[in-house]
């Protein structure tokens, strides 16, 4: 029986650099932060285990992470890129893990849902990439089967996972709402959520 077990990885390393000084990961949302937000819809779904991928802020996020359960992966090198944040999370996977979901610690609206619907396309079809498409635009998460670990872990720079999804066939799991595909990148657009 092949491994079917699934990682999912928070990466959570970002410096906020648009945030107006604050740290974008432990702004408040709906009673948590966001941080805690991403963790809990990986935790709660059916993935076999969550690892969080720190780094800029690592010291003030840290303790909130550890309270969650999740693994803490700590990036020393996030200041090279969102590169350097993927192949922390893959080096940190054990050799069982057949697929891994990257998901951003600043999607607000994202649910346990959307991860499921991704993990169940996998196991019911082992296709090897999977994105999520919400009303139509795609976004994150992303599923990545170990095919392709080798190939993420060479990514340099601000490089992700979209240089995968141009170059190989992907399986889109759609879902109507584009809200849950929303990430939040500015002071502005946090402010405009909470509204």
């Amino acid at each position: 029986m092949i491994s079917q077990k699934i990682s999912a990885i928070v990466l959570a390393a970002g410096a906020s650099t648009r945030m107006n000084g604050r740290v974008k990961q432990l702004l408040p949302w709906r009673g948590k932060t966001l941080i805690e937000n991403a963790i809990e819809a990986a935790t709660q779904s059916h993935a076999d285990e969550t690892l969080v991928v720190l780094g800029a802020h690592a010291d003030a996020i840290q303790p909130i992470v550890e309270k969650t359960g999740a693994r803490i992966v700590v990036n020393s090198d996030w200041a090279e890129g969102h590169a350097t944040s993927i192949r922390a999370g893959l080096n940190a996977l054990a050799p069982v893990i057949a697929a891994a979901i990257f998901i951003n610690a600043d999607q607000p609206f994202l649910t346990r849902a959307v991860i499921d619907a991704l993990i169940e396309r996998y196991r019911a079809t082992g296709a090897p990439i999977i994105a999520s498409v919400f009303a139509g635009r795609r976004g994150s998460p992303v599923l990545f089967a170990r095919a392709y670990f080798a190939e993420l872990q060479a990514l340099r720079g601000e490089q992700g996972g979209r240089e995968l999804l141009a170059k190989y066939p992907v399986a889109r799991v759609e879902f109507d709402d584009a809200r849950l595909g929303i990430d939040v990148d500015t002071w502005d657009e946090y402010k405009k959520l909470n509204e």
